[in-house]
């Protein structure tokens, strides 16, 4: 993904930010639990310009010690405008703590994902361990169409993802993972 522009990163954002609306997937009221890009992924400001218009309560990632917590942003401040940590991510210094079981919307971004859910993420774990509890109708994995591969492989604590949302629309995922043999049979593509 370092090789796609700010530019790229940016159209795919203000593309899938359109997916949300076209495919109904947010909420007309209550809290999204939404990511604060890297400089080499999906831009997720667009999707944040988004939520604040429509009024939505918005609660994004934070480190706290080897957990990542989900900190409730103030209505007003764009995530541009958040302080940035370490890794230059931008980062809320403070506020609430929302557990993801309780907000209304989690939206997800990852290194790589399949058509089945599969989702790569940045190998320590911390989004599988914050989703658990969370229902599948309520999360929705991010990406732009060059994290598409045929098959992440899965250890058995990660979570699987049953929808995904891509520039190119919504993707319901299927929960069967295909036998690699199999699919090298049927030619199933990359994506």
């Amino acid at each position: 993904m370092r090789s796609l522009s700010p530019q790229t990163h940016h159209q795919a954002g203000v593309d899938v930010a359109a997916v949300f609306i076209a495919a109904g997937l947010l909420p007309r009221a209550g809290t999204v639990a939404l990511f604060a890009s890297r400089v080499d992924e999906l831009d997720s400001a667009p999707l944040d310009d988004l939520l604040r218009r429509r009024g939505l309560t918005r609660a994004l990632p934070r480190m706290e010690g080897n957990e990542l917590v989900f900190v409730v942003v103030d209505s007003d401040a764009a995530i541009h405008d958040l302080p940035r940590d370490r890794l230059g991510i931008p980062t809320p210094a403070a506020g609430p703590v929302m557990s993801l079981a309780a907000c209304d919307l989690v939206v997800v971004p990852g290194l790589a994902f399949d058509r089945h859910g599969g989702r790569l993420g940045y190998g320590r774990g911390f989004y599988d361990r914050a989703l658990v509890g969370v229902e599948d109708d309520r999360v929705v994995g991010v990406l732009e169409e060059a994290q598409w591969v045929k098959q992440v492989p899965l250890e058995t604590h990660d979570r699987r993802l049953a929808r995904l949302a891509s520039p190119a629309g919504l993707v319901r995922c299927s929960a069967a993972v295909p036998d690699a043999a199999a699919s090298a049979d049927k030619g199933v593509d990359d994506g």
